[in-house]
C-alpha cells in the first residue's frame, strides 16, 4: 500500500493490509494447503497405465542381453506391478523421479517380493516402449541394469500423463532370495 504523504513510499505491513483475525485461520490453512502440495510434488495430475505388449518389450530386452552372452530375464506379475505403480506415480505429478513412489526397497516389500539385489530404469517422453529401450541401452547407467547378471526377472511398467500427453517408463529389476 502506497501512503498518502509520499506516493513512492510502498509500506507493506500498514494496517489496512494486516489480516484480521477472522480470516487468519483461513490465510494458515491456505499456507499450510499449499505447503503440502510442495512437499508431495505438486498436484497430482491424471495418469492412466499403457497398453502396450510386454511380451515383445520383455523379447527385447532378452535380445539385448542375449547379444552380450546373458540368460534371458523372467517378467514376474509382482515386479510388473511395482513398475507400473512407479510409472503412474511419475504420470500423475509429471515428474520423473526414482523416489515419487516412495524407495525401491520399500516399494519391493510393499508388492511382497523378497529380493536379493534389485534396480530400476526410468524414461519420460519416450512415444513407445521400443524408443524408451533404445534410450535405455545408450545410456550407460540403465545399459549397465540392463547388463546385471545378478538378476534374473524383470517388471514392466507405463503410463501416461492425460493433461500433458507424455508417457513414463519403468523396468524394475532383481533376484529373489
Amino acid at each position: 500500500m502506497y501512503n498518502k504523504d509520499n506516493d513512492m513510499q510502498f509500506r507493506p505491513f500498514s494496517s489496512a493490509s494486516r489480516i484480521s483475525s477472522r480470516a487468519r485461520p483461513l490465510a494458515l490453512a491456505l499456507c499450510l494447503a499449499g505447503l503440502g502440495a510442495c512437499a508431495t510434488g505438486g498436484p497430482q495430475g491424471t495418469a492412466s497405465t499403457l497398453a502396450f505388449d510386454r511380451q515383445e518389450a520383455l523379447a527385447s530386452v532378452n535380445a539385448f542381453r542375449s547379444e552380450h552372452g546373458l540368460q534371458p530375464l523372467a517378467l514376474n506379475a509382482r515386479l510388473t506391478q511395482v513398475a507400473e505403480a512407479q510409472s503412474v506415480a511419475m504420470a500423475a505429478r509429471d515428474r520423473m523421479d526414482h523416489n515419487v513412489a516412495g524407495a525401491l526397497p520399500a516399494r519391493m516389500r510393499q508388492a511382497g517380493y523378497a529380493w536379493s539385489t534389485t534396480s530400476e530404469n526410468i524414461g519420460r517422453s519416450y512415444p513407445d516402449y521400443a524408443a524408451a529401450m533404445a534410450g535405455w541401452v545408450r545410456s550407460p547407467g540403465h545399459r549397465a541394469n540392463l547388463l546385471n547378471r545378478s538378476v534374473t526377472e524383470i517388471g514392466l511398467g507405463g503410463a501416461r500423463d492425460a493433461a500433458i500427453g507424455r508417457n513414463y517408463w519403468t523396468q524394475t529389476f532383481a533376484a529373489p532370495k
